[in-house]
């Protein structure tokens, strides 16, 4: 299977997609994390949709609690050369998360 891990959310087209569709706190999204050779996402839920001057989103991911602060291109501020990214809602992956707040698969989509 050739799938696109961001399933055609990249660059400009994420960025319109942020600007047209805003987001609300407590709206749950998915975070990708591209890192360690693995596809991974995690639920989140908006705590701020809009920061600051810059209107960053910051995140809280469900599976730690962690808090994740995006620019509005959804490139992570903290890890920018990574492949750390804010996604809306992808229908594919949300049938597979089940009652789980994280999945992960190898690069050939088998589950890791």
């Amino acid at each position: 299977m050739n799938r696109d891990p961001l399933f055609g959310f990249q660059g400009s087209v994420l960025k319109s997609y942020l600007e047209r569709n805003k987001l609300t706190e407590e709206q749950i999204i998915l975070v990708y994390n591209g890192s360690g050779m693995t596809h991974e996402y995690n639920l989140a839920q908006v705590v701020i949709p809009e920061e600051g001057k810059q209107k960053r989103i910051v995140v809280r991911l469900l599976n730690s609690g962690e808090e994740v602060t995006f620019f509005r291109t959804g490139k992570s501020v903290l890890k920018k050369t990574g492949h750390y990214k804010v996604l809306p809602m992808v229908p594919w992956l949300i049938a597979r998360f089940g009652l789980q707040d994280q999945i992960r698969f190898n690069w050939k989509w088998g589950y890791a």
